[in-house]
């Protein structure tokens, strides 16, 4: 029996009943009336005929009635068959229609997944393994000179597939092919055949919290400002006395432009590593800025005697430590004898040989003009506007007369003014050479002067003759002549005297450019000096 058919197969009964006497078919249950004889003739007698026609008649009657039976064989015959093959056709139908209730119909395809001939359960497993593999199949990792922020992928873009969606679609699938009548189940079969079903499961769009937050943090990170390089320490004593704190690179990170390009990567299932290329934003001022405004613009150095006491050195050391790491601003003056103080035991100076007149006394102090003096050669050499200086009265041992500066507490002072433009910057001391050798050294550091230097050039371009009288002074002492009658000691030889005129020498890459004189020096000519005695030789 089939169930729910559309189409029912005709019955069919093989044919009963008799024929009468005339070959008529007379259907069973058919009442036969007998033959009834003809006016004038007797009852139940049959009218005279001739044989052979009898003979043909009946012949003919039985081949009739053959091909009648045969026609209806052949009938028969034809709806039998006929019966057999629509049965036939009709069984395929079922079987076929039967064979898809519990799998997909054919053709019918999930983001390009054929789940035709699948159960219900392996489509489902199928489309969801696929779907898993989507959403993983997209990472890209932030990276910043071998550090990795963060590695992005769809479920931080908020890119998800419903899997309540997923179900519904596969369930409303499955159901192709499986309703209404068997002739109708088989026709939307074939018309799947023909024109396969394509479906696909959707994704969420990208939203822009998940990422937004992330760039945030990337930016904190990646955004902040240059600095600049700055002189941080000036230590007069080290071989390098500058101590430079040295810029920093600011940066800063454009999101907007760094999320599009994420945004475009995930777009296109691009994964890798993005490299963050922040904006370099540089400082103002460099490490080799602060180097130019603190170059050394003049290193002078004069030769400290051998025959120079110890306290006489000591006195160059106590000024020196005041000059040492004096910062003198644009536009100022720096005052010697303001600097380095009256020279007085109090302020730490020792008494030491001093000149008066070309003649060796004993002063506090003594020694302290070759400190000037240094100081002043360092000063005009490094291009500063000299704004009082005086020579000593004669020659000095440690330098050229005419390129000296005396000094004298409240009376004779040396002072320059800074016009370098920037900050300047000194550095003095007493270097020993080797043992017991010994030369001072001052260093003004301050804007570089680039290819531009200074010499000095000083020429006598007089003579002054000495004097022909002879002085004498009492050796109160007693340290040469003792008595009234000795022979006079000779001190101090007669010396002519002499003017030197000196000059600044400007050079540029090595040319000389200019000079201009700067001093006109008279070293005054001496007279012969000798020390005579106090006493009296008793008699």
């Amino acid at each position: 029996m089939y169930q729910n058919q559309g189409y029912r197969p005709p019955s069919y009964q093989p044919p009963q009943g008799q024929y009468s006497p005339q070959g008529q078919y007379i259907p069973q249950g058919q009442y036969i009336p007998p033959r009834m004889p003809g006016p004038g003739m007797p009852p139940q007698q049959r009218p005279p005929q001739k044989r052979g026609r009898r003979r043909v008649k009946s012949s003919l009657l039985w081949m009739i009635a053959a091909i009648v039976v045969v026609a209806i064989g052949v009938a028969v015959l034809i709806g039998v068959n006929r019966y057999q093959h629509q049965k036939a056709a009709y069984d395929a139908m079922v079987a076929e229609v039967t064979a898809h209730e519990n799998v997909f119909a054919p053709n019918i395809y999930v983001d390009g997944i054929n789940l035709g001939g699948m159960s219900a359960q392996q489509g489902l497993d199928t489309v969801l393994a696929a779907v898993q593999t989507r959403q993983n199949s997209w990472n890209l990792s932030l990276t910043y000179q071998g550090h990795t922020f963060v590695t992005l992928n769809n479920d931080t873009l908020g890119v998800n597939t419903d899997i309540a969606q997923v179900y519904q679609l596969l369930e409303s699938l499955y159901r192709k092919g499986k309703a209404g009548t068997y002739p109708e189940r088989k026709q939307e079969l074939d018309a799947l055949r023909a024109t396969p079903c394509y479906a696909y499961t959707t994704q969420s769009e990208m939203t822009d919290q998940g990422i937004d937050h992330i760039l945030a943090q990337i930016q904190g990170q990646l955004t902040y400002p240059a600095s600049d390089a700055y002189l941080a320490y000036f230590y007069p004593d080290l071989d390098d006395p500058f101590i430079i704190q040295p810029e920093g690179y600011g940066s800063s990170l454009d999101v907007a432009a760094l999320k599009a390009q994420i945004l475009e990567m995930a777009a296109t299932g691009k994964s890798g590593n993005l490299e963050i290329m922040p904006q370099v934003i540089a400082p103002k001022v460099t490490s080799a800025d602060i180097r130019k405004q603190v170059s050394l613009m003049y290193k002078a150095v004069t030769p400290v005697a051998s025959s120079s006491t110890p306290d006489r050195t000591s006195n160059i050391r106590v000024a020196f430590s005041r000059l040492n790491g004096q910062i003198v601003e644009p536009g100022n003056t720096l005052s010697f004898n303001k600097v380095t103080l009256n020279r007085t035991l109090k302020n730490g100076y020792k008494y030491a040989i001093e000149y008066d007149s070309g003649l060796e006394t004993m002063g506090v102090g003594g020694g302290v003009c070759q400190a000037s003096t240094t100081l002043y050669l360092a000063a005009i050499l490094s291009g500063m506007e000299i704004v009082e200086r005086e020579p000593h009265a004669d020659p000095v041992s440690y330098t050229i007369f005419g390129q000296d500066a005396t000094v004298v507490y409240g009376q004779t002072d040396f002072i320059f003014r800074n016009t370098s433009g920037g900050k300047i910057y000194i550095t003095a001391h007493v270097e020993e050479i080797k043992k017991n050798n010994y030369q001072c050294i001052v260093r003004i550091y301050g804007p570089s002067m680039g290819d531009t230097s200074y010499k000095l050039r000083t020429a006598q371009v007089e003579t002054i003759p000495a004097p022909l009288t002879v002085s004498y002074q009492e050796d109160k002492s007693h340290q040469y002549v003792t008595y009234k009658d000795e022979e006079p000691y000779l001190i101090r030889k007669a010396r002519d005297g002499y003017i030197s005129e000196t000059y600044l020498q400007r050079y540029i890459s090595g040319q000389l450019v200019e000079e201009t004189l700067v001093n006109r020096d008279t070293c005054k000519a001496r007279s012969a000096v000798y020390l005579t005695g106090t006493l009296d030789r008793e008699e």
